[in-house]
């Protein structure tokens, strides 16, 4: 069952959206961790594949300007920051996540993602870089952000003697040691969004490089349709549809892109079409909210079918934010990122 929106509901929630952002107060963080592994190997992202997506983040971004000015005050910041990811991404050296052929393909048949989360490699400079280069690209109305990023920096200064910042950048991966930093992070639970947001904005490129790695090594086979990613196990950040109505996902953790069935509920696989149902806005028939009246989830499709090009899709998890407030205002939630198949309860 689909259910609209009232445009001056979305109006609203459009509004609202735009101030959590301008006090660093987003629940959504799009982008996420990592284990430090030694070695230094280029991994496939050529000057091609950079121009391309630097192409596809400014025409998405220039569209997105004229179709939903009410998210303008945070277009500049975001222009900055996935420039910047892409800029960096093709310099990412580490070693590639290593994995025996006959081991993925174990892996795959049982329902197993290749790895956890913590196990990608990370590029600590890369992360650095990131990290000292968009401070500027900060508003100043965003001083939720600001703070996180001081406190980042001190961590990093603090931990440089002894691993040159790569403990630091542990506390973003999901990892079970995370709590031990707990009491070293002297920020407010708003702030700590802020934190995690901009720790995992930073190692982005790394995790992004590691799954490219993977999934050229070996593609992700056509019968995987779980709700959960093939490569790292994270729930979709982002649902759309392609062709003639099949649906996709988009990893929230490491991008990665697989199928799933047009009806299923990737957090708990329900796919019994009178408990799954769907919110959209008739100014926007092209983004709906799928929800799943079992578990109580819902996810964000977007319908690709019409449109000249693929959108940028970390563009869509913040443009989309009025969708998530509707959803939450409805009685519906935003699950975790983590798949509780594969990772259960871990993770902050």
């Amino acid at each position: 069952m689909a259910v609209p929106f009232l445009p001056s509901e979305r109006k609203k929630a459009n509004h609202d959206a735009v101030k959590i952002l301008s006090r660093g107060g987003s629940r959504i963080c799009p982008g996420s961790p990592v284990f430090v592994l030694e070695g230094v190997v280029s991994m496939a992202y050529s000057h091609s594949d950079c121009d391309k997506e630097r192409e596809a983040i400014l025409r998405s971004l220039s569209l997105a300007k004229k179709q939903k000015p009410a998210y303008g005050d945070i277009y500049p910041f975001l222009e900055a920051l996935f420039l910047l990811q892409v800029s960096v991404k093709r310099g990412v050296t580490v070693s590639p996540p290593s994995i025996a052929a006959d081991l993925v393909r174990a892996k795959w048949d049982n329902g197993f993602p290749l790895c956890r989360r913590w196990e990608f490699p990370l590029d600590v400079e890369s992360a650095q870089e990131i990290h000292r280069s968009i401070l500027p690209h900060i508003p100043e109305t965003n001083q939720s952000l600001r703070r996180a990023h001081g406190v980042l920096a001190e961590l990093l200064f603090r931990d440089a003697p002894h691993s040159d910042g790569g403990s630091v950048w542990r506390i973003f991966s999901g990892e079970e040691g995370w709590v031990d930093w707990e009491e070293e992070i002297p920020l407010a639970q708003e702030d700590l969004v802020s934190f995690f947001f901009l720790g995992r904005s930073c190692i982005r490129p790394s995790i992004e490089r590691g799954a490219l790695d993977l999934t050229e090594r070996f593609p992700v086979p056509e019968g995987w349709m779980k709700g959960y990613c093939p490569i790292c196990g994270s729930l979709p950040a982002l649902l759309f549809s392609v062709g003639e109505g099949e649906r996709r996902a988009y990893c929230s953790w490491c991008s990665t892109r697989w199928k799933l069935h047009r009806l299923q509920c990737p957090s708990c696989d329900n796919r019994h079409h009178e408990s799954l149902g769907y919110l959209y806005a008739e100014s926007e028939p092209n983004y709906r909210i799928q929800y799943c009246r079992l578990c109580r989830n819902y996810f964000k499709l977007v319908d690709t079918r019409e449109m000249l090009d693929l959108p940028y899709f970390p563009l869509e998890e913040w443009t989309t934010l009025h969708l998530d407030l509707l959803a939450q205002r409805d009685g519906w939630q935003q699950p975790g990122a983590l798949s509780k198949v594969v990772y259960g309860d871990v993770g902050p």
